[in-house]
């Protein structure tokens, strides 16, 4: 079963391809190299996913489908991330530090 695990393993990927360990052609490799690419494919993956969910709560889509679109944004958050050298634990980081100051629950 798929859980957040999962994530260190997406970021492990992308690391190594961000290596050169990646075979010859990789979709990630291409978007490491082109950050403005891998900047755009975040602002795409966005709105899908707004749109997704705007169309969710009016019966029109699936969660299934916002999950989809959901896991894309997440991957391309990721690759524009590595291309700048931001690690998901500085993120979370940011995350707890914020929950911390404002002592509530997410």
């Amino acid at each position: 079963m798929a859980n957040e695990h999962f994530l260190a393993q997406l970021w492990a990927t992308i690391e190594s391809r961000k290596a050169n360990e990646a075979p010859e052609k990789s979709y990630t490799r291409e978007l490491l190299q082109d950050p403005s690419r891998a900047r755009r494919k975040v602002a795409e993956e966005a709105h899908e996913v707004n749109e997704a969910h705007q169309a969710l709560l009016h019966g029109r889509d699936s969660k299934d489908h916002l999950a989809r679109e959901a896991a894309d944004l997440l991957y391309h958050l990721f690759v524009l991330l590595a291309s700048a050298d931001v690690t998901p634990t500085e993120v979370y980081a940011v995350l707890e530090s914020r929950h911390l100051k404002t002592g509530k629950t997410p």
